[in-house]
């Protein structure tokens, strides 16, 4: 079965759903506590190896996985009981580390980030020295829920770094793990008419095209039926053929052909 070529092109993005406020305090968080009617307990306070933190008038709160909502919820309704009469209090997160944002993988400095409670992609990047020349051109942000459950987001570093597709620099929160991945080596087989047949390897963040794989080969030979040229894949159990004309690519008339990891390429 030959199957003539089409350019198709697939593009998806998995969306995770999270919010800042859903983070879960621990043990090591600096949490900055605002009360606009009662200054004295304006300050940042340190959660306790316990999950406890002082605060006046309050004493010892326990705050361990509580989110800043239900944090924000139990002082109000504690300073409601005996001081204030419609208390507002303001909170954020100065330092995490109970749950910081990870960032592993083929980066300079992997490890947490501590002093940030949000930031996007390419800030996380920044912080850890960025990428190192054997990382591959994904990002995968994992992020856990409260209920356990963890989602991945993948996200093409391509885009976002040479292209400057904005949207793809997406939030990062805390608790989150930033992998990059290394480059993955993609292996082409090329025979027949060209100059140096056989396996030729690529790296998982190229683009591989049929001119590109048969320049690597060494070019044609004067024998080569370039109108004829067999692409075959394996796909599902099944052996996929394209009939590829490469003097029409080369022309312009069609676009170059976009080879896959493990494809032979026959020249006649």
């Amino acid at each position: 079965m030959i199957r003539r070529f089409f350019p198709i092109i697939l593009c998806g993005i998995l969306a995770l759903g999270s919010s800042a406020q859903d983070y879960m305090l621990g043990p090591g968080d600096v949490i900055d506590v605002n009360v606009p009617d009662l200054e004295e307990m304006d300050g940042t306070y340190r959660v306790s190896n316990l999950g406890t933190v002082e605060l006046p008038y309050l004493k010892t709160l326990s705050v361990t996985g509580l989110t800043l909502p239900e944090l924000k919820m139990k002082i109000e309704s504690m300073l409601k009981e005996n001081y204030l009469n419609d208390p507002q209090v303001l909170l954020k997160i100065d330092e995490v580390h109970a749950n910081p944002i990870s960032v592993i993988g083929a980066v300079e400095r992997p490890g947490p980030i501590r002093e940030s409670f949000e930031i996007d992609l390419l800030q996380a990047l920044s912080l850890v020295g960025g990428r190192t020349e054997n990382a591959g051109n994904r990002a995968l942000i994992i992020r856990k829920g409260r209920s356990g459950e963890s989602a991945t987001l993948e996200i093409d570093l391509n885009k976002l770094l040479n292209e400057g597709v904005s949207y793809l620099n997406i939030p990062v929160f805390a608790g989150d793990t930033v992998n990059i991945p290394v480059q993955i080596p993609i292996n082409i087989y090329i025979t027949g008419e060209v100059n140096r047949p056989g396996e030729l390897t690529f790296k998982d963040t190229d683009k591989i095209t049929l001119l590109r794989v048969i320049s690597k080969a060494g070019g044609f030979t004067d024998y080569a039926k370039q109108r004829k040229v067999l692409v075959k894949r394996d796909s599902r159990d099944e052996v996929e053929e394209y009939r590829v004309d490469v003097k029409a690519i080369k022309s312009g008339s069609q676009p170059d052909f976009v080879l896959q990891e493990n494809d032979v390429v026959i020249v006649p």
